[in-house]
């Protein structure tokens, strides 16, 4: 399923720890970029639905796209985010509003390429490592609810994970 939201998992589990290096928006934003062509390939009934996109090349050449794009995605939901924590009085919740450089090439290359790995295990028809190889080695090492539990399991533990932080760190803010 195109646009799927289970790889946000990977990012949530990062994000604790790497705090303001990581852009979650822009991991998003790189989750949806990737899923472009399969979305495609779906309306147009392709056998193919994962192709260039889906290699190592293509992940990294979205993630510069992606990495232009973000901040002026990203700042209009951070004020908006930021505007809300603050009405329900949660104002250790807020995020800054303007992501740094490394935060925003992070989350849009470790969108990227996390999401490459994530659907090579599902996919037998990506090649991950094209055009150097048709191989793709991790193809059914996990099974396809495998990973998308995988994907719940880490979204929890780095959701858990984020909010303890931000409380330990709420008087800071």
């Amino acid at each position: 399923m195109p646009f799927t939201p289970f790889h946000m998992g990977a990012a949530l589990l990062v994000k604790p720890a790497a705090q303001k290096h990581l852009s979650l928006i822009t991991f998003g934003v790189a989750q949806i970029a990737m899923d472009i062509e399969p979305f495609i390939g779906m309306l147009r009934n392709s056998e193919v639905l994962h192709g260039p996109t889906h290699t190592v090349l293509g992940a990294m050449v979205i993630g510069a796209f992606v990495a232009l794009l973000s901040p002026s995605i990203c700042r209009p939901i951070l004020r908006r985010y930021n505007q809300e924590v603050k009405t329900y009085k949660l104002g250790w919740l807020s995020e800054p509003l303007e992501p740094t450089r490394l935060a925003i090439w992070s989350g849009a290359l470790f969108g990227t390429l996390s999401h490459i790995i994530l659907d090579s295990f599902m996919h037998g028809d990506i090649q991950p490592f094209a055009p150097f190889s048709d191989a793709n080695p991790l193809f059914n090492v996990i099974s396809h609810d495998g990973v998308y539990q995988l994907c719940v399991v880490l979204g929890a533990a780095g959701l858990m994970a984020w909010l303890l932080t931000k409380w330990l760190r709420r008087h800071a803010y």
